[in-house]
């Protein structure tokens, strides 16, 4: 799945769009308490004079009187606990849909009371309670499922948006046992035992089974369904086991079905379970849920669509709903007339009339065995367009009818890569088929289904005539990225969730390598990972609030929170560096063995380090001489978070020596004890690649410490090319000497290598580990430096001062300093040249550049830009578009890009009318991109009021002006602005009740609302969410993503009070020494 980044129009904003710089100061390091429990102890106090031998002498009346007393203290004891208990339980009825009540409804009518209500000081559910038992094992699936998605056919009421199914497993019993559980949740399963079955093949059946089975040809594990044989032809019929349900119980909490037999399920033998059941369709993106847009008539569309990563295949269909349990899959899809039908396998039967004329149906050829979260299927009226790779495969791109010509792009794109991997590889891509569809909702950015990918709309469409540069990369990267897990995720697929990075990590380093077989190179992907991914891995993982990559899955929100920066980049980063240690040729070696040996099973990280192990060259020395071992190398930088920072200085005019000490944004911050692995101590074995006045050297190690000689007149420069997993921070007088070369000859040290090293140091002295002035005084060279990669690095470093800044009064001496510094390749820009230029691939660097200092200008408030800016606002956009219904796509004549500029400018210094115009824009846009511009714009307004109403549209869960996947990016938008950011933060503390319970069921886009609104660099902001997560304990805290946001501004708080005023005094220096110079 493609991490649900917080979209690409949001990273367009902050490099290019915002004149607003973003008010989250160092939210992510790419310039890009609950209160103790205080419980009393009752302890009893001997009165004065009282003794052990003291005697109580009742007379008849004290003992009437003590008999009186125990009736009214008997009394008020009923009555008391009579209270307690109708407060108690109708509380928690009033509150059922904050807390899911753990007692399970059992099909007999019967209440099941053995599991406790979850009390307000519970943690729910742990993961280890949430897993199957491993008893039983699914060979296949047969399911049956009839939609019922409107829009097509008339419906009856009482089946709209719903489904039917009626489904058949074939299990084997690994483990006697009495009973079959299944992951179940908000499915009606039937509460008639006799509508169970569970059955055995006939003597007939088993001996044309093993005949049949002798005669195919199928991959390793994959087994027959034995429903129908290849020629269609119907198999004998199953007899009944003996075994029935005697019981069946269904556990919402643990989103469990459990079905107690008759008898117990002998070891090694099979069987057959087979019952119906229904379910609902709703709006949610997980599960089978409805997706809609308007026709180019204004008419509502509709389509059936599933998400099932990472556990909601259980949302539509009770089945064995964890990854390692893979089993085939064979689909028979009842659908509307005029809808058509897709899923992971190619069809068989297509569009085949049934008894009723308003429903057809689709049946469709087995599945490969795999993990029922990539279970997918589509009931649309969407169009294709087809093509067929070299090697025969079927390839099918999907959208609305309107948007049908914008997927060529997309389907050359996918055939291009498709056949790249197969040649990486040197595994031929095993289906007969491959489709990829464009839906206007869907929670991430894409899926990778086997067979079946789906996408949300931008990152699959394609319109020259919209799309920058970068939305273009970003379809080659979405689309090489899943066409990635094909192999690593669906051939080969991780164990369990704390593996997760397995399956991402891998997508993540070979996305890169695939976009560039799709732009031929244009795209320059090695290089742009070191900004995108590596740098985003950087900033996550310097937090002490941040996991290592395999990590233990412990609550069940750890699975969705684990779909994040660290599983994705850092995974690819680490991968990059094994690679970069191995050598190309033999890491692609071990890959390829890996992917065969565990083909159509599961694997651990520990099945892949062993494998390429084998692929090492002989020559290949770890730091003690002996052949290099990637297990060991490997385990602390998967197995522990974080990574080092390398430090160099000088022992004598000869000899430098290197140390290594993690790397920490904030040094105070403090782990998580289950995070604090002692077998390492925060120590990596770190791969130093590295060159001495240009010349790069033979890879060296470092341990722990380590020297080796570099007379003190040369200028050495460590991980160069940005290949290793970590900082290095020199002393004062090597970074001199660094500075004084890039001024000298900055082309002697590669881009990659000046764009590590202007990180780094702007990292670093966020930190706290270096000043500021020597990480400034590397921007000197800058106005000779053409390359996009050292800019966007320095424009980030900038970035994070001018987040601090850019409310305060002291911004203006910033400004003044930095303008100078963009003055010069500012004016080299040709505007004019924007609107041809950026259809050129191969100019992919330079149109980003360009971009990024017209953005940074205009947010530096220059006239010039400004003027420019507003100037084609009025006649590029507002005056060709005032006249007729036209949508801002087709009418607006601004410069690509520079629309979301432009756009935004025009509501930042506009007035009401702006504001409104542009809303109404945003209201009737049908292609994404361009949508979420106009939104972006919305988000620049500088007006409360409209900032309030666009937090209450984006709040509201029940109404689809903002799109449900694209709520928490409105929220995101809005902090990017001095105004909005405070406003969204009290904001979401005062509405987090609503969002809680209309989204948790949706962790994934909760967690997004959670990760963007929370910004601040006050005490008052670390005192306002402190308070907050002690009154909203029951909600709050099984969310880590708050104690991550809480991290941030604390760092942020620290960084004012050491940073601010001394950095705001040298830059006033700095402008008044620049003045006295002129």
């Amino acid at each position: 799945m493609m991490k649900p980044a917080e979209n690409l129009f949001i990273q367009e904003s902050l490099a290019q769009q915002n004149g607003n710089s973003n008010n989250n100061p160092a939210s992510h390091l790419r310039h890009r308490a609950m209160s103790p429990s205080q419980s009393d102890a009752s302890v009893r106090v001997r009165k004065p004079g009282e003794t052990k031998s003291s005697r109580v002498i009742c007379s008849l009346n004290n003992l009437l009187v003590l008999l009186f007393v125990f009736v009214v203290i008997l009394l008020a004891a009923v009555l008391f606990t009579f209270l307690i208990s109708k407060y108690h339980f109708g509380h928690a009825a009033e509150n059922a849909q904050l807390k899911n009540n753990n007692q399970s409804i059992s099909s007999d009518g019967s209440q099941d009371n053995s599991e406790e209500i979850i009390s307000e000081t519970s943690h729910g559910p742990t993961a280890a309670e949430l897993r199957l038992s491993k008893t039983l094992t699914p060979l296949w699936y047969n399911l049956t499922i009839k939609i019922y998605v409107p829009g097509f056919v008339e419906i009856p009421k009482e089946k709209n948006l719903s489904f039917d199914g009626a489904l058949t497993i074939k299990i084997r019993v690994d483990e006697p046992t009495n009973k079959i559980e299944l992951n179940s949740i908000k499915l009606g399963l039937p509460s008639g035992l006799s509508n169970y079955a569970i059955l055995k093949d006939s003597p007939v059946a088993r001996h044309r089974r093993q005949t049949d089975d002798a005669n195919r040809t199928k991959p390793k594990g994959k087994t027959s369904s034995e429903a129908i044989n290849d020629s269609g032809e119907k198999l004998p019929p199953r007899e009944p086991s003996g075994v029935k349900v005697v019981k069946m119980t269904q556990n919402e909490t643990l989103e469990k079905a459990i079905f107690e037999l008759s008898d117990t399920l002998k070891k090694g033998q099979e069987y057959y379970f087979q019952f119906v059941y229904t379910g609902t369709i709703d709006s949610k993106l997980a599960g089978l849920y409805l997706t809609h847009y308007a026709d180019k008539n204004g008419a509502q569309r509709y389509a059936a669509v599933t998400q099932m990563e990472p556990t909601d295949a259980r949302r539509m269909v009770p089945c064995f709903d964890e990854p390692e349990f893979k089993a085939v899959w064979r689909l028979k899809i009842i659908h509307p007339v005029g809808s058509s039908a897709v899923s992971n396998a190619k069809e068989i039967l297509e569009n085949e009339e049934t008894e009723h004329p308003d429903w057809i149906y689709t049946t469709f050829e087995e599945s490969l065995p795999m993990s029922s979260y990539l279970l997918a299927l589509c009931v649309s009226d969407f169009e294709f367009v087809e093509g067929n790779t070299k090697r025969g495969t079927r390839f099918r791109i999907w959208s609305r009818k309107e948007a049908i010509n914008e997927t060529v792009y997309a389907l050359e794109a996918g055939k291009k890569v498709l056949e790249f991997y197969e040649d990486y590889y040197n595994i031929t891509f095993p289906l007969s088929k491959q489709d990829m569809m464009a839906f206007p909702d869907f929670s991430a950015g894409a899926m990778e289904n086997w067979g079946l990918i789906t996408y949300r709309e931008k990152y699959l469409l394609y319109n020259p005539k919209v799309y920058t540069p970068l939305q273009k990369q970003s379809v080659a990267v979405v689309v090489a990225h899943e066409l990635a897990h094909q192999w690593f995720g669906n051939l080969v697929t991780m164990k369990w969730w704390n593996d997760l990075w397995l399956n991402e990590g891998f997508a993540t380093l070979m996305e890169y390598k695939g976009t560039d077989a799709i732009s031929d190179g244009a795209f320059r992907m090695d290089e742009y990972f070191v900004y995108d991914a590596q740098d985003e891995a950087f900033g996550r993982d310097a937090r002490a609030s941040s996991h290592p990559l395999a990590f233990p899955i412990e609550k069940a929100e750890d699975v969705t929170e684990a779909f994040d920066t660290i599983t994705y980049d850092k995974g690819g980063s680490v991968l990059r560096m094994i690679r970069a240690i191995m050598g190309e040729k033999y890491f692609q070696k071990g890959l390829t063995t890996y992917l065969n040996k565990y083909r159509y099973s599961n694997a651990e990280h520990t099945d892949l380090w062993n494998t390429l192990s084998e692929a090492v060259p002989e020559g290949l020395k770890d730091w003690n001489g002996n052949r290099f071992n990637v297990d060991e190398f490997a385990k602390p930088w998967t197995e522990q978070m974080g990574y080092p920072v390398v430090n160099v200085r000088r022992v004598d005019k000869n000899r430098i020596e290197l140390s290594q000490k993690r790397f920490k944004i904030d040094e105070d911050a403090k782990e998580s004890p289950k995070y604090r692995n002692a077998k390492w101590w925060y120590k990596w074995d770190v791969p130093l690649w590295y060159s001495i006045n240009g010349e790069e050297k033979p890879m060296k190690w470092l341990h722990e410490t380590t020297q080796f000689e570099v007379p003190e007149n040369d200028v050495v420069v460590f991980n160069i090319d940005s290949r290793g997993f970590y900082r290095v921070n020199y002393e004062q007088d090597m970074w001199e000497q660094i500075a004084a070369q890039l001024i000298k000859d900055h082309t002697q040290i590669t881009p990659e290598t000046r764009a590590r090293l202007l990180d780094d140091a702007f990292t670093l002295a966020q930190a706290g580990q270096l000043d500021y002035e020597t990480a400034l005084s590397l921007t000197g060279y800058l106005d000779k430096e053409t390359e996009f990669l050292p800019w966007a690095m320095a424009l980030g470093g900038v970035g994070v001062i001018q987040s601090y800044f850019d409310d305060e009064p002291e911004a203006d001496a910033f400004k003044e300093y930095l303008l100078p510094l963009i003055a010069k390749p500012f004016k080299k820009i040709d505007w004019e040249h924007l609107n041809t230029s950026y259809l050129n691939d191969s100019r992919f660097f330079e149109n980003l550049l360009n971009a990024n200092l017209i953005g940074k200008m205009c947010s530096l408030r220059d006239e010039n830009c400004i003027e420019k800016v507003t100037e084609l606002y009025r006649d590029s956009f507002v005056y060709p578009c005032q006249i007729g219904n036209a949508q801002s796509s087709q009418c607006s004549v601004v410069p690509v890009p520079l629309r979301a500029l432009t756009y935004c400018y025009g509501v930042k210094y506009g007035n009401e009318k702006d504001f409104d115009r542009m809303f109404e824009f945003f209201m009737k846009e049908s292609i994404q991109v361009e949508r979420d511009r106009l939104m972006s714009a919305l988000a620049c307004t500088r007006d409360t009021h409209a900032v309030k109403k666009l937090l209450v549209m984006a709040a509201d869960m029940n109404s689809d002006v903002i799109r449900l996947q694209d709520k928490a990016s409105m929220f995101s938008l809005l902090t990017l602005t001095p105004i909005g950011g405070p406003i969204v933060f009290e904001f979401f503390l005062d509405h987090w009740s609503e969002l809680y319970n209309g989204l948790k069921d949706q962790l994934t886009i909760l967690i997004r609302f959670i990760g963007v609104s929370i910004t601040g660099k006050t005490q008052r902001n670390i005192d306002e969410l402190e308070h907050f997560l002690v009154t909203n304990r029951n909600t709050t805290r099984n969310l880590d993503a708050f104690k991550q946001r809480l991290e941030v501004l604390k760092t942020n708080k620290k960084w004012m009070d050491k940073n601010f005023k001394p950095l705001a005094q040298w830059f006033k220096a700095q402008a008044q020494k620049r003045t006295e110079e002129l």
